[in-house]
């Protein structure tokens, strides 16, 4: 597979067909309140990949990105563009689905990703042999499932953990997080996670100052066309890099220092585009200082979710 120079995470939807209580989404889901990429924030997303190198990994997801009218369409306009492509799932449509991002990526699919949501899955047998059926067909593609830990679910977690070894299926945990912050785990759930290299995260997550290339090699673009330089910048307007729909957009050209207190955006981190040896806390301070005159503006911008980020804080505190 030929080298991948940088990577692009691209939201094409919040709509999705769970109600997972973890997600901060989840309220504008029942209410119907939410957004679609729409045709001119797909032709521009694909008319700015004409402008890259190749190849970047294109990782589509959502939401759930399979519920989108064009999601098969876009991945085969990405492969076209000569681009690598991986795809975030709840896993819940059927294993022809699958199959058929595999035929049309080739082995330009880098990753399949899928999430079991352990609360949602109506029969996880179903699901466990439909991830065995996806493994066998996969063949040179990664194929992981990831799980949302939680002190209620980790005994669970563990037995599906230990089948998927047997089957030779790549497991990993995603830690809780919430306000951008790591939630603290009980004994039995912060013991599990420490057996999964994602425990690595959190312990790297101290990281302001550090240079990073995250808006440089790396990018968050949401179904509006709001791009940012990472997820844990949504609240940053140093960060927020525009709009993909307008005509002068275009990637960082140098790197810039993380804001962050704490980084809670695991690609910068897996990807290794932090520099733990290079600093600059004098320009964080006066970036810094410059982000917060935009605070109230972030604020109302973001409050409903924000507003629901509280709520899923408050109701983790009274369950612990």
């Amino acid at each position: 597979m030929d080298k991948i120079l940088g990577h692009i995470d691209f939201l094409i939807t919040q709509n999705c067909n769970y109600r997972c209580e973890y997600c901060s989404q989840s309220k504008k889901f029942v209410e119907g309140n939410f957004e679609e990429a729409d045709d001119k924030t797909i032709n521009a997303f694909l008319n700015f990949l004409d402008t890259l190198e190749k190849p970047y990994e294109i990782t589509i997801s959502g939401g759930e990105p399979l519920i989108h009218k064009k999601f098969f369409c876009l991945i085969e306009e990405i492969i076209k563009k000569g681009h690598k492509v991986s795809v975030v799932s709840n896993f819940s449509y059927g294993i022809e689905y699958y199959k058929k991002i595999k035929d049309i990526s080739g082995d330009n699919l880098v990753e399949l990703l899928v999430s079991l949501h352990l609360k949602q899955v109506k029969n996880l047998d179903d699901f466990l042999k439909k991830a065995e059926i996806f493994n066998e067909y996969k063949k040179s593609s990664r194929f992981i499932i990831a799980s949302v830990l939680t002190d209620e679910n980790v005994y669970k977690l563990k037995k599906v953990s230990k089948f998927l070894k047997e089957k030779n299926i790549k497991f990993e945990l995603q830690h809780l997080r919430i306000k951008n912050s790591f939630i603290e785990y009980k004994k039995e759930a912060n013991d599990f996670i420490k057996e999964f290299p994602i425990s690595k995260i959190k312990e790297k997550s101290n990281t302001y100052g550090k240079y990073c290339l995250a808006g440089k090699n790396f990018i968050i673009i949401y179904q509006n066309g709001e791009c940012y330089r990472c997820y844990s910048s949504r609240f940053n307007r140093v960060h927020s890099m525009g709009n993909i729909k307008d005509k002068n957009f275009k990637l960082y050209d140098k790197i810039l220092p993380c804001l962050n207190k704490n980084c809670t955006c695991p690609k910068p981190i897996i990807y290794n585009m932090i520099d733990y040896n290079r600093s600059n806390y004098i320009k964080a301070g006066f970036l810094s200082l410059y982000n917060g005159l935009f605070i109230p503006y972030y604020a109302v911008k973001n409050f409903k979710i924000i507003k629901s980020k509280i709520k899923q804080l408050i109701e983790f505190k009274k369950r612990g």
